[in-house]
Order: structure tokens, then C-alpha cells, then sequence
């Protein structure tokens, strides 16, 4: 090793080596910190929850440069042949090993580039709800290699970023949230189905939840030696809404059909087909 013979020289330069370290952890930490300063400046993280996702994904992507980019001066300030060369090797050939490494761990680049994918093209975005792989919550962190889904049980679910980018993701936060809320109940064949229908209607309306466009509807969707199956499709102004508009209907529709002495059964067994699509709306209300 070509280790220089004034001892002072060599002091000196480990010196420098510890200061750039340390400019390394510091230019590191204030460029986190100018992003975040940013973001709560331009209130982004209120107007634009897309600014959000990429704003990160960007952070995360600097600080890892920054390091390397650290690290390597660290190495080439001191005069050590050794250290000097390992220094060279790492900015020579950073692209020779960002290949490497792709195909050494393909599921790790993919998911790192999906990951990127998703901050910039935005299918989903930090604090939308969601349903991939019939999991439903909100977006809590998009990560270089995993997305986190907070579940409405409280539950942290950890989705590979390559599996967001290749599977069917229903965002119900993007351009219109509303949500419908769908019941269905059975009721025998001699059941008055005007009078359920205008019932059913009735109950939707009363709720706070209720929305006015779209209509309510209240179809016959399955008919069996049985009885019949009514669905009941109410708009919410979200998909959280949503879930608690169809649990408080569902709970005032079988009891006011138990007062008005009509039994009802299960539902059939053929499944309903999907309600309506929402027509293109004029303003969405705010979340009361």
C-alpha cells in the first residue's frame, strides 16, 4: 500500500475525509429539510397530495446520490493509492453497476422502478383510497421498493411496487370519489314492490350521507323459487362514506320491513351486476 511517510500529511487528509463525511450528512439533512420546507410553503401537502409522492420519491433519490457522491471524495482525498482507486472504481463504473445489480436482483429494480413509476405517473397517490388485491384503504407511503395500504381494520399492508404496477388498482380518490353504496335483501314474490321501493328511497334521503346525483335506485336484480333480490344503490360523497351510508341502510330497510310484517329472506344466489356508473357530475359537495 502506498501509504505516505509524513505522518502530518496523512492526518490531514483523513481530516478532510471526516469533514467531507460530515458535509455529506449535513448537505444530506438540509436537502431533506429544504424539500419539506418547501412542500409546508407552497401548502402542498394540503392542495396537491401528488406533489407529495413525487416530492419524496425525489428526496429519497437525492440523499442516496448525495452519500455516494460523499463517500467516494471521502476516499479519493486521502492519498492511498488503495482508497484512491476504490474511489475511481465507484464513479467509473456507477453505471456498470446499476446493471449489475439489475440483473443480480431483478425484483429489486423492478420494484425500485416501479416505485418511480408510480411517484411521477400517479395511478395512486399518498392519502387515496384504494382497493388492490381486494385490500381497501389508504395510501400511507409509496417507497423505493414497497407501497404501504392502511386497511380499515387498522391493519399496515406492504404491497410490492412491481405487483402495483402489473394488477387492476381502484382508486377512489382520483377525479370523482363518490362511491355507492349498494344493499341487497330477498323478499318473497308477493312482497309489494312499489311500496318497498319508495321505502328504500325514502331511508336514502334521510341519511346525511345522502347524495342527490346520482339518483337512488332500487332494482330486482335475482329471481328464485325463493323470493326475489332488491338491491338498493345510494351515492356517497367517498367510498368511507359510502361503507357507513349502506351499513346504517341496510339496518332502517330491515326494520321497517319488519314493521310493515314483509319477511325477508337471504338474498339469491346469482350474483348482481354492478350499479350504474355515476353520470358525469356537476360539483361535488364537500365532506360534511
Amino acid at each position: 500500500m502506498d501509504i505516505p511517510n509524513d505522518t502530518s500529511d496523512l492526518a490531514l487528509q483523513i481530516g478532510a475525509a471526516v469533514l467531507v463525511l460530515v458535509a455529506t450528512w449535513v448537505a444530506a439533512k438540509l436537502f431533506r429539510r429544504a424539500i419539506s420546507r418547501f412542500l409546508r410553503s407552497r401548502h402542498l401537502t394540503e392542495a396537491d397530495p401528488g406533489a407529495v409522492t413525487r416530492f419524496k420519491m425525489i428526496a429519497r433519490l437525492g440523499t442516496a446520490a448525495v452519500y455516494f457522491v460523499g463517500v467516494g471524495l471521502s476516499l479519493y482525498v486521502i492519498n492511498v493509492a488503495a482508497f484512491q482507486k476504490v474511489a475511481m472504481a465507484m464513479f467509473a463504473s456507477a453505471g456498470v453497476m446499476g446493471i449489475a445489480i439489475g440483473f443480480a436482483s431483478q425484483t429489486t429494480a423492478a420494484n425500485l422502478v416501479s416505485g418511480i413509476l408510480i411517484a411521477f405517473a400517479q395511478p395512486l397517490r399518498i392519502g387515496d383510497r384504494v382497493e388492490v388485491e381486494q385490500e381497501q384503504g389508504s395510501v400511507e407511503e409509496i417507497g423505493l421498493l414497497y407501497t404501504t395500504i392502511r386497511t380499515w381494520d387498522n391493519r399496515h399492508v406492504m404491497i410490492p411496487n412491481q405487483l402495483l404496477s402489473s394488477r387492476v388498482i381502484r382508486n377512489y380518490s382520483v377525479r370523482d370519489p363518490r362511491s355507492p353504496a349498494v344493499v341487497t335483501f330477498g323478499l318473497s314474490q308477493d312482497a309489494d314492490l312499489d311500496w318497498v321501493r319508495s321505502m328504500a328511497i325514502e331511508e336514502a334521503r334521510a341519511h346525511p350521507d345522502y347524495l342527490d346525483d346520482p339518483a337512488p335506485s332500487v332494482d330486482v336484480v335475482a329471481v328464485g323459487e325463493g323470493g326475489m333480490t332488491v338491491r338498493l344503490v345510494s351515492w356517497a360523497v367517498d367510498r368511507p362514506h359510502a361503507v357507513d351510508l349502506a351499513v346504517a341502510l341496510r339496518e332502517r330497510v330491515v326494520r321497517r320491513l319488519s314493521e310493515a310484517g314483509i319477511a325477508t329472506s337471504a338474498p339469491a344466489a346469482t350474483p348482481a351486476p354492478a350499479p350504474r356508473p355515476a353520470p358525469a357530475p356537476s360539483v361535488i359537495p364537500p365532506i360534511p
